[in-house]
C-alpha cells in the first residue's frame, strides 16, 4: 500500500497547544463525542482559528516540543516520548494524550488541578479546546456524555505498575462524574454512597508495599449505573484474586492490610481482646514496617466507621466485622507443641479469646487446627495433624477468613448500591487493578497479576492497534501497516490447554499421590521449554539459575518466578475440620462464610473443588468479556521513580514503562492513521445544513452529499479518505472546522425558527392584552381618581412585558400630572418636600411590607408641612435675616422649635434654624457661638429609628460633635419634614455623601466634644400609653431612653 501523508512539519506543531481527536480506535467515533458550546456563536470558532493559525509558525529547530498529544511528535521514538513526558512533569502537567489514550504520570504530591472550579472548566468541554490541557477530567467527560445522549456502556481502563497512580485515578473518575451528574435527593444519597465505598475498599483490600504506601493488593472493577436521565442510581463491585497471602506474610518494609493497623488505633480494643501496639503480633510486624509517614490510622478507621453505617452495616454487622478481623490477628498468635504424630494448642489464652470472638467452642477450635478429616470410599476419615502442619492449618484458616470476609463485605455493599437492571440505562465501568509486579521473589501471587495484566495489553491491543488497522483494511482505506509486538503468543502459553502453565499446574494438583513443586516445574520443562518466553535452569543449561526457578519473558521484561508454594496455594486446601469449626460457632457471620461446614453435606460431595488458578482464569475471561462489551477509554499510569518523591523523574525507569506499555506503537498506529470516522449517511445528517446544496433537501447519493459538503466548507482532498462505508478525516482541526460551521449554522436556523414562532404567539397574544387594556381605560378621563383603582391585566405576555411597564409608567405620570395641575406653586413645593421625606425615610420599610399609615405617625405626612414655625419668636424675621447674610446663606429653609441632647443627657431648649449651607441651632436670644453652627458640608448621615418618635441623630464627620434633636418638642411631630428639608439643603450645598439610616432599634452616637477616647452612647427607644403633661413635647425623654406614645396616642 502507499503511504498515507504524514501531516506537515508545521500542523504538527501548530497544535501543540490546540488538542488531538479523542474517540477515536476500535470504536466509531461519532460527532456525538464531539461537542461545543453552542452560545459562542462563530465568534469563538473565528477567534480558536486564528490562535491555530499563528501556532502554525512555531518552530524550534531540532529540539523535541512538550506537545500535549504525543501524536504530534515531529519523529517519533522511545527517547522523544520520555523526553516529552519529562518535560510535562517538571511543568506539572502529569496528562498526556495519544489520541484517545491518558497517560498519565504519578506526581507523588497535591495539584490544584482537582478542585470544582477545574471541574466546571472541563464539563461539557471540547476535545479541541486550546485552553483546556491533557486531564482524566476530559476522558471522564467525553464518557459521561457518551452515555448520556446515545445510551452507550463505557468503561474506563487503568493500567500501570504498582504505584504508578491507578487508584488515585479511578477515585478522581468518581469524584468527577458525581460532580457533573444532576443530583437532588435519592441521586445525591447515591453519589455519596458511591464515594463511600472507597475508604472500605482501600482499608480491607489495600497495603503498603516497598514501591507504594497504597497499594492495591485485589483487583476492582465498578460499574456506575445510570437512569435514562443520566442520573446515577447505583453501583456493582467486582474483585478479583485478593493477596490473602499478605495475611500472614510481608516482604521487608511492607505492612499487611490498612485495617489492622486502623483497628488497632482507633478500635475497641477491650472487647476484642486487642492490644494497641502492631508489633506484638505476628502478622503484623514481618514486614519491619508498622507505620505510614502522614498516615492517620485512628482518623481513617473512623472514616472507614462512618462509612460503613452510611453503606448500610449495622453497629452489630461492624462489631461482627471487626471480630473476624481481631480473630484473624490472634491466630498468628497461636503456638503449637508436638508429640509424635499428634500435636495440641500451647498457647490457651489466645485459643479462648478466639472462641470468645467468634462465639464458638475452645475445644472445637483446637481440634480443627489439629486434626485432618477426608473422605475416602465414602466415608469420613479423621487424623491427627503434627505440630507444623497445625501451624500450616493455622494460617490458612487466617487467610480464608480474610479472603470470605472482604468477599462478604463487597457482596453488602453491591446489595446495598446495586439496582434492578429495568432501572438502569447505561453503566460506566471502572477498572483498577493490579499493576505489573517483578521483585526480587515472586511467587504465585505474582504470576496471576502479572497473567492478569498480560491479557488486559492483550485486549489494548485488540481494541487500539489490530481493530484500527482492521478497520481500514476492510473499508479499503490506504494505509502503511504498522508492526507492533502481539503479546497473544505469552498468554497463550500460560492459559492455553492442555499445554499452557495453569494447565500443567492444575494437572499435578488433582493428581493422585504426592504432589511436588518441582515435579511440576520438570513437566513445564518438556511441555515449553522450546517456547521462546520461557527459560528455566535444564532448559537454558544455566547453571547460574537456582534450580526452583522458571523465568517468563512477559511484555514487561523479563519475570523469576520461585516455584515453592505453587501447587500448594493453587490448590487453595481448607481441611474440612476447620470449616466445620467456623460452621459450627454460633455466629451468623461465620456460618455464611463457611457454607461448606455443614457437616451433613460431605459425604454427598463429590465435585472437586476449582483450583485458584483456574477460578482466576475464568474471573479474567469473565473480566475480558465484560469489557469488551463496552466502549473504552484508557489511563496508562507512570511511575516517575522509585523512591515515590516529587519532582523527581527516572528516565531510564520511565522508558521500561513506556516500553512495555506499548505506547510508542500506539503512537505511530494513530499518527498514520485518521482521527475520525463515522458512516456516511449519519455525516451527511449531521453536517448537511452546512451546505446550501444540501440543506434542506438533498437529491443525490449519501457520497456525492458529503463530498458536496467537504468542498464547500473548502477542506483539501489529502485530509479526508472515503472508504466503502464511511468517511475518515485525518485531522483535528478539520474536525473542528466542521463543528464550528454547525454551531454557527444552528445558531442561525434555531434563531429564525424562535422568530418566527415568537412572532406568531405575540400576535395572538398581543391583541387580547390590547382589547382588555382598552376596555379597563375607556372612561379614565370621568374617573375621580383618573384610573388609580383600575386593575390592570394580570397575565401579561413575557413579550409585551416592557410594553406594559412602559404604559403603567405613561399613565403614572399623567395622573400625577391631573392631581398637580390644580396646585398653586407653594403648595406644590410643599409636596414636594413631602415625597423627599417618604423616600428618605420609608424605601428600606416598604420592602419590609410595613403598612403605609404606621409609617405616616413619624413622618406625620397628613398634616400640612409650613417649614417656618419659629416666626412667633420675638425679632425672628430681623435675626434670620442677619444670619443669612452674616453666613453667606440666601433664605432659612426651616426654623422651628427643637430641644437637643447635652452631653450630660438633658434636653436644652434651642432654635433650629435650616438655611442654604448651614444649621443653626441657638437659643431664643438667636445667640451664635462656632459649637450652635453645623456647615452643611460636614453632615455626613442622618440616622433615625423606626419608633413614632421624634428624635433624630445628626453624625458629623469631626469625631465627638454628632448632635441629637428632639422635632417634637411643640407637641408637634416635625421630623419627617425637618429630615426631609435637611436632606434636601445638603444636596444642594454639594453634600452628595450623606445618607438617611433608619434603624431597627438603638442608635448610637457620640456628643462628648471629645477627638477620641470618649465611648458612644446609645440612644434607646420605648413605646408608653401614658398622656403627655403640657410642654414636655410630643416624646419623652429620661436617662437615654425615647419615651414615644403607643396604643394609639
Amino acid at each position: 500500500m502507499e503511504p498515507v501523508p504524514e501531516q506537515p512539519d508545521g500542523v504538527r506543531k501548530a497544535i501543540l497547544r490546540h488538542g488531538v481527536s479523542r474517540r477515536s480506535g476500535s470504536r466509531e467515533s461519532t460527532p456525538g463525542g464531539i461537542r461545543s458550546r453552542h452560545s459562542s456563536g462563530s465568534s469563538r470558532g473565528s477567534r480558536l482559528s486564528r490562535r491555530i493559525s499563528r501556532a502554525f509558525s512555531l518552530r524550534r529547530g531540532a529540539e523535541v516540543l512538550p506537545v500535549r498529544d504525543l501524536i504530534l511528535l515531529d519523529s517519533i521514538s522511545e527517547e522523544n516520548v520520555v523526553t516529552v513526558l519529562k518535560k510535562r512533569f517538571q511543568d506539572d502537567q502529569i496528562y498526556t494524550y495519544i489520541g484517545s489514550v491518558v497517560v498519565s504520570i504519578n506526581p507523588y504530591k497535591n495539584l490544584s488541578v482537582y478542585d470544582d472550579n477545574q471541574i466546571a472548566r472541563y464539563r461539557g468541554g471540547n476535545y479541541w479546546d486550546p485552553g483546556l490541557e491533557p486531564h482524566v477530567y476530559s476522558l471522564t467527560d467525553a464518557a459521561y456524555s457518551d452515555l448520556r445522549f446515545r445510551g452507550r456502556n463505557q468503561c474506563v481502563i487503568i493500567s500501570g505498575e504498582s504505584g504508578s497512580g491507578k487508584t488515585e485515578a479511578s477515585k478522581i473518575i468518581m469524584r468527577y462524574v458525581a460532580a457533573v451528574s444532576p443530583g437532588g435527593g435519592k441521586v445525591d444519597e447515591v453519589k455519596t454512597k458511591l464515594l463511600k465505598t472507597n475508604p472500605v475498599l482501600e482499608a480491607f483490600g489495600n497495603a503498603k508495599t516497598v514501591r507504594n504506601d497504597n497499594s492495591s493488593r485485589f483487583g476492582k472493577y465498578m460499574d456506575i449505573q445510570f437512569d435514562y436521565h443520566g442520573n446515577p442510581v447505583g453501583g456493582k463491585v467486582t474483585t478479583y484474586l485478593l493477596e490473602k497471602a499478605r495475611v500472614i506474610r510481608q516482604n521487608n518494609d511492607e505492612r499487611c492490610f490498612h485495617i489492622f493497623y486502623q483497628l488497632l488505633a482507633g478500635g475497641p480494643l477491650a472487647s476484642l481482646h486487642l492490644q494497641s501496639d502492631p508489633t506484638q503480633y505476628a502478622y503484623l510486624k514481618a514486614g519491619n514496617c508498622v507505620r505510614i509517614k502522614g498516615t492517620n490510622d485512628a482518623a481513617n478507621f473512623k472514616e472507614v466507621q462512618n462509612s460503613l453505617k452510611y453503606l448500610g452495616f449495622s453497629e452489630n454487622d461492624q462489631n461482627g466485622v471487626f471480630q473476624v478481623l481481631a480473630a484473624v490477628l490472634l491466630l498468628g498468635q497461636l503456638q503449637f507443641d508436638g508429640q509424635g504424630e499428634t500435636s495440641s494448642v500451647s498457647s490457651i489464652k489466645s485459643l479462648s479469646d478466639i472462641a470468645k470472638l467468634l462465639n464458638g467452642s475452645p475445644k472445637k477450635l483446637e481440634d480443627g487446627l489439629t486434626h485432618k478429616t477426608v473422605v475416602v470410599e465414602g466415608k469420613l476419615v479423621s487424623s491427627p495433624l503434627q505440630a507444623d502442619k497445625a501451624s500450616y492449618s493455622r494460617h490458612s484458616l487466617a487467610k480464608t477468613l480474610y479472603e470470605r470476609l472482604f468477599i462478604w463485605l463487597c457482596g453488602r455493599i453491591n446489595e446495598n448500591l446495586c439496582v434492578p437492571d429495568d432501572e438502569v440505562k447505561a453503566v460506566i465501568g471502572v477498572l483498577d487493578i493490579y499493576g505489573f509486579e517483578i521483585f526480587s521473589m515472586n511467587g504465585f501471587e505474582q504470576f496471576c497479576i502479572n497473567y492478569c495484566n498480560e491479557k488486559l495489553q492483550q485486549l489494548f491491543i485488540e481494541l487500539t492497534l489490530r481493530t484500527e488497522q482492521q478497520e481500514y483494511q476492510d473499508e479499503g482505506i490506504t494505509w502503511v501497516e504498522i508492526k507492533y509486538f502481539n503479546n497473544r503468543i505469552i498468554c497463550d502459553l500460560i492459559d492455553k490447554k492442555p499445554s499452557g502453565v495453569m494447565a500443567l499446574l492444575d494437572e499435578e494438583c488433582i493428581r493422585p499421590g504426592n504432589k511436588s513443586d518441582l515435579t511440576w516445574l520438570s513437566k513445564l520443562d518438556q511441555a515449553v521449554g522450546r517456547h521462546d518466553h520461557y527459560k528455566s535452569r535444564e532448559v537454558a543449561k544455566d547453571r547460574t539459575l537456582p534450580q526452583d526457578i522458571f523465568i517468563l519473558k512477559h511484555y514487561a521484561g523479563e519475570v523469576r518466578y520461585t516455584v515453592d508454594g505453587f501447587v500448594d496455594k493453587n490448590t487453595d486446601t481448607l481441611f474440612k475440620d476447620l470449616s466445620q469449626a467456623m460452621y459450627e460457632c454460633n455466629n451468623p457471620l461465620l456460618k455464611a462464610l463457611f457454607p461448606e461446614g455443614n457437616k451433613d453435606l460431605w459425604l454427598g460431595a463429590s465435585k472437586r473443588p476449582v483450583t485458584a488458578g483456574a477460578a482466576f482464569k475464568t474471573s479474567m475471561a469473565s473480566m475480558i468479556a465484560e469489557l469488551n462489551a463496552k466502549i473504552p477509554s484508557y489511563i496508562r499510569c507512570i511511575k516517575p521513580n522509585e523512591k515515590k518523591r516529587p519532582n523527581q523523574f527516572d528516565a531510564k525507569l520511565v522508558l521500561n514503562q513506556v516500553r512495555y506499555l506499548g505506547l510508542v506503537e500506539n503512537v505511530r498506529v494513530r499518527r498514520a492513521g485518521f482521527c475520525y470516522r463515522v458512516p456516511q449517511d449519519k455525516f451527511l445528517e449531521r453536517f448537511k445544513l452546512i451546505c446550501p446544496h444540501t440543506y434542506p433537501v438533498w437529491s443525490g447519493t449519501v457520497k456525492e452529499g458529503v463530498n458536496e459538503i467537504l468542498l464547500y466548507i473548502g477542506i483539501l482532498a489529502d485530509e479526508y479518505q472515503f472508504g466503502r462505508t464511511k468517511v475518515f478525516i485525518k485531522n483535528p482541526q478539520t474536525v473542528f472546522r466542521l463543528e464550528s460551521a454547525r454551531d454557527d449554522k444552528i445558531a442561525s436556523v434555531v434563531t429564525k425558527l424562535q422568530r418566527a414562532w415568537r412572532a406568531f404567539v405575540i400576535r395572538r397574544q398581543r391583541g387580547s392584552y390590547v382589547e382588555e387594556i382598552l376596555q379597563v381605560f375607556s372612561k379614565v378621563k370621568d374617573d375621580p381618581h383618573f384610573g388609580r383603582k383600575f386593575k390592570w391585566p394580570r397575565d401579561v405576555p413575557r413579550q409585551l412585558l416592557g410594553a406594559d411597564k412602559n404604559l403603567k409608567k405613561i399613565h403614572a405620570n399623567w395622573w400625577a400630572d391631573k392631581k398637580l395641575s390644580p396646585l398653586s406653586a407653594d403648595q406644590r413645593d410643599a409636596l414636594r418636600v413631602k415625597v423627599y421625606a417618604w423616600r428618605c425615610y420609608c424605601s428600606e420599610f416598604r420592602e419590609r411590607d410595613v403598612q403605609a399609615d404606621v409609617l405616616q405617625k413619624p413622618l406625620n405626612l397628613a398634616q400640612a408641612y409650613r417649614a417656618i414655625y419659629a416666626t412667633h419668636i420675638s425679632g425672628y424675621e430681623q435675626k434670620s435675616r442677619a444670619l443669612c447674610a452674616q453666613y453667606h446663606d440666601s433664605k432659612i429653609r426651616f426654623a422651628s422649635e427643637t430641644r437637643k441632647v447635652n452631653r450630660a443627657g438633658k434636653l436644652d431648649k434651642r432654635v433650629l434654624l435650616l438655611a442654604d449651607k448651614h444649621l443653626f441651632k441657638l437659643d431664643t436670644k438667636f445667640k451664635v457661638t462656632a459649637k450652635r453652627i453645623i456647615a452643611l458640608h460636614s453632615i455626613r448621615a442622618i440616622h433615625l429609628n423606626k419608633t413614632p418618635d421624634t428624635f433624630v441623630v445628626l453624625k458629623l464627620d469631626e469625631p465627638g460633635k454628632d448632635v441629637v434633636l428632639d422635632l417634637g418638642a411643640s407637641a408637634e411631630n416635625r421630623l419627617g419634614e425637618f429630615v426631609s428639608h435637611l436632606f434636601l439643603a445638603c444636596r444642594h450645598s454639594g453634600n452628595n455623601r450623606v445618607k438617611v439610616n433608619v434603624f431597627d432599634g438603638a442608635v448610637e452616637y457620640n456628643n462628648s466634644q471629645k477627638a477620641a477616647g470618649a465611648r458612644p452612647k446609645v440612644l434607646t427607644f420605648r413605646g408608653e400609653t401614658e398622656a403627655r403633661k403640657s410642654g414636655e413635647g410630643v416624646c419623652r425623654f429620661q436617662r437615654q431612653t425615647v419615651f414615644y406614645p403607643s396604643g394609639g396616642n
